[in-house]
């Protein structure tokens, strides 16, 4: 599930950056009685942390919220800090790191079996 160690200082740069980031807007949310957004982040933090094949898209669900919401509360210091979140993902250092998903890649690859296989074991009236 996780990849090889980062090799260059850009990829370590991003990763202590995103994960760090979202651990101390953690201990902020809780502190302030967020307590879905405070314990979401640490989630997200350590798929970041991890390399999970899902962890960058995990980042971009978690920003956008976080940007709609600050939006929404007239909060600017958090929509500049979910902006600033989406902005670090998208650097080549964080690519490479966090590679975006591949559509129907991970379905292809956790099945073995067939379309077809899975319909002639269905019951047939």
């Amino acid at each position: 599930m996780s990849s090889p160690r980062p090799t260059t200082v850009g990829e370590r740069l991003v990763i202590v950056a995103l994960v760090g980031g979202l651990v101390v807007y953690a201990v902020l949310a809780l502190l302030g009685h967020r307590l879905l957004s405070g314990l979401a982040a640490p989630v997200v933090a350590a798929l970041l942390a991890r390399r999970h094949r899902r962890a960058r898209f995990s980042a971009y669900v978690f920003f956008s919220a976080l940007a709609v919401r600050g939006v929404m509360a007239g909060a600017w210091p958090l929509v500049l800090f979910a902006a600033a979140g989406i902005l670090v993902l998208q650097v080549p250092p964080a690519r490479r790191v966090w590679p975006r998903l591949q559509p129907g890649a991970t379905r292809a690859a956790a099945s073995s079996s067939t379309r077809e296989d899975d319909c002639s074991r269905m019951s047939r009236p």
